[in-house]
């Protein structure tokens, strides 16, 4: 699993709706250095095309690696308590956990593949949603190495 920094943790956050949450993940991204500030309107036009919620109150928000949008690999974590909808007003899919990545495509496919598994076990994913500090979410995702 990718290791995070608590810089790249970001918790208790909340929003109105997917669109607020990927600008916001896709800031974080910008200003921690990862991305350009054009990979947000990419992650956006994704979401728009595919949904990036994957299941099991988690979305995974990104775009295609474009030349000259990614300066270097990272991601963020973004716990969200109160959820936000990834779906449709008829087809609510609501995540507690946004985890927004820019990686080269075999790293991005990988860390996909890892991040699917280890939150299919809902309990990963309840560890990490009411965790009250960043370090418990460190502690969590270290034990899924």
């Amino acid at each position: 699993m990718w290791n995070l920094s608590e810089e790249d943790l970001f918790l208790n956050a909340s929003f109105r709706s997917a669109s607020d949450a990927i600008a916001f993940a896709g800031e974080k991204l910008a200003d921690r250095g990862y991305v350009e500030s054009t990979y947000i309107a990419e992650m956006q036009q994704r979401h728009e095309q595919v949904s990036v919620y994957i299941g099991n109150f988690v979305a995974l928000p990104h775009a295609d690696v474009q030349d000259g949008n990614l300066l270097k690999e990272g991601m963020i974590l973004i716990q969200v308590p109160d959820g936000v909808n990834f779906g449709t007003t008829n087809k609510r899919q609501i995540a507690t956990i946004v985890v927004a990545i820019a990686l080269k495509k075999w790293t991005q496919l990988t860390v996909l593949q890892e991040l699917a598994l280890f939150f299919s076990d809902l309990e990963n994913v309840r560890k990490i949603s009411d965790a009250t500090t960043k370090q418990e979410v460190i502690g969590c995702l270290k034990l899924a190495k």
